[in-house]
């Protein structure tokens, strides 16, 4: 009996170069999928819930509810406002172009200030981003979340 070593060393390459490219698309898929996992945010109930785990209490009801276009080139102002988003653990390069909801709701444990906001924009049923600002003319912006809570996404 022959044996032909070299188509077994072919079918051998083959076989490896298969099992390999089955990999890495599983790897792939897998980090896609944990992509698009996010932040529960189609809820009012998961908002609300997000929003305390940051440390914001907030009146369970949204103040306003609308449809925001995120814009495709952020100008500086823009920029400005995705590094605070950031420093949250969200990055709105991500949905540049797309259309998100930006539910705002009342803020009631910030001391010192009586109206206080907590925005959060939702994109795919996934929060995406937002801030808590003062609804004062000389009012202040700031993130979600610390970034030590940021990585917990």
């Amino acid at each position: 009996m022959t044996v032909n070593l070299h188509k077994i060393g072919k079918k051998l390459l083959l076989g490896f170069a298969i099992a390999v490219l089955a990999g890495v698309i599983a790897v792939c898929a897998a980090a896609a999928h944990a992509g698009s996992a996010g932040i529960a945010g189609a809820e009012n109930a998961d908002r609300v819930h997000f929003l305390a785990e940051c440390g914001w209490q907030v009146e369970e009801e949204p103040l306003s509810a609308q449809e925001v276009q995120i814009p495709t080139e952020f100008s500086d102002v823009y920029e400005q406002y995705n590094q605070l988003n950031q420093q949250a653990g969200f990055d709105l390069h991500a949905v540049a172009g797309k259309t998100c909801k930006q539910y705002c709701y009342r803020v009631t444990n910030y001391q010192g200030d009586d109206e206080v906001h907590a925005t959060l924009l939702v994109e795919n049923g996934r929060i995406v981003g937002g801030d808590v600002s003062s609804a004062a003319l000389d009012g202040f912006m700031v993130p979600l979340r610390q970034s030590s809570t940021a990585s917990s996404q």
